[in-house]
């Protein structure tokens, strides 16, 4: 399995999880709350989590528009089609679910995970951060947004990572 499919997949679930409505509280959603669990669970049977991971997506990638903007950029909720379909396709993985679910079991295990995911503690700041120019290999990315999402966090700000278009 693609691990850049699967860090995208990790850090969506974790940053989308953080920031719902009964943690950070940067969007208002609740996918992945027990009583969006209950709900959920009769209709999405087999796809419980995907159904879960998709709304949590969605809920934060709004957000993430509103603020950022649209156009020529990307952010972790939001990104080209082919990198889309490898993060959904890696929740395929039931082993790979099933560790993803145990991290969701507190905020704080949740936290520790993501700290682990960035490359180095960054500076938050609140509202929208470049972090430069999509690369073909977007783990150093990925691993800088990371840093920003558990800085503002722990500080109680929201940020909003980005990258640009390569033109």
């Amino acid at each position: 399995m693609n691990t850049i499919a699967k860090t995208i997949a990790e850090l969506r679930i974790l940053v989308g999880y953080l920031g719902e409505k009964g943690q950070a509280n940067w969007w208002g959603s609740e996918f992945f709350g027990a009583t969006a669990a209950a709900f959920l669970a009769p209709i999405f049977n087999r796809s419980l989590f995907l159904a879960q991971y998709q709304g949590a997506t969605a809920a934060a990638a709004k957000v993430h528009d509103e603020v950022i903007g649209v156009g020529r950029i990307y952010h972790l909720f939001r990104l080209p089609i082919g990198l889309e379909q490898s993060s959904a396709d890696a929740l395929n993985d039931t082993a790979f679910v099933q560790i993803l679910q145990g991290r969701l079991a507190s905020r704080e295990l949740a936290m520790v995970r993501l700290a682990e995911l960035a490359d180095k503690p960054e500076s938050a700041s609140p509202g929208p951060v470049l972090l430069g120019q999509m690369s073909q290999d977007i783990q150093a990315e990925l691993q800088r947004a990371a840093g920003f999402y558990c800085a503002a966090l722990t500080s109680g700000i929201q940020t909003f990572p980005y990258v640009r278009e390569v033109e």
